[in-house]
């Protein structure tokens, strides 16, 4: 999924960006206190958010927590980010603007890859509930998962294609076989 500016850039505080209306059909971030505008995702994108949205929301059924694909992450005043997946629990029923997130999840796009890996992470980490960020890279079928150790550092667990997926904050066990159910071979 890559990312342009609108044509009219401006700057706006994340409680602006959350009561602008675009008037399009487009999905916008706020990154630095720019608008930027969120480009359709490919196919494998797409199916790799709803097979582990699908999954993460069967294992919660039941729990005070929810998967959710695409809503808004308010990262700070200025910044204001779209997970692929995020999971909330019932301390943050906002509609919009989630703060109370223990896992989020990117998909990487070739496009993004590094903003994601680096910029997002950056910011997602300043959040107070946040436990674990997940990173799938469906063309070489691998997954990160970074977790906040006891003392706030973060370590990574790489994985790679079937291996099952541990994610502590939602005590799951996920298999890369689901994760990656659908995409075919590698090309």
């Amino acid at each position: 999924m890559a990312y342009r500016l609108p044509a009219a850039a401006m700057q706006m505080t994340t409680d602006e960006f959350l009561n602008w209306e675009s008037g399009d059909d487009r999905r916008y971030e706020l990154i630095n206190g720019q608008i930027v505008v969120m480009e359709s995702a490919s196919a494998e994108h797409q199916t790799v958010v709803l097979n582990v949205a699908a999954a993460f929301r069967s294992h919660l059924r039941g729990t005070p927590c929810k998967a959710l694909p695409s809503v808004d992450v308010k990262c700070n005043d200025h910044n204001c980010l779209i997970p692929d997946v995020l999971v909330h629990c019932e301390k943050d029923r906002r509609s919009r603007a989630m703060e109370q997130c223990p896992l989020l999840v990117e998909v990487l796009s070739p496009s993004t890859a590094s903003f994601d890996r680096n910029g997002k992470f950056a910011l997602y980490r300043h959040l107070p509930a946040l436990c674990e960020y997940m990173l799938v890279d469906w063309s070489h079928r691998t997954t990160h998962v970074h977790r906040r150790t006891g003392n706030g550092t973060w370590e990574v667990a790489r994985y790679a294609g079937s291996d099952v997926v541990h994610l502590a904050s939602i005590d799951l066990a996920l298999p890369g076989a689901v994760i990656f159910e659908d995409l075919g071979d590698v090309a």
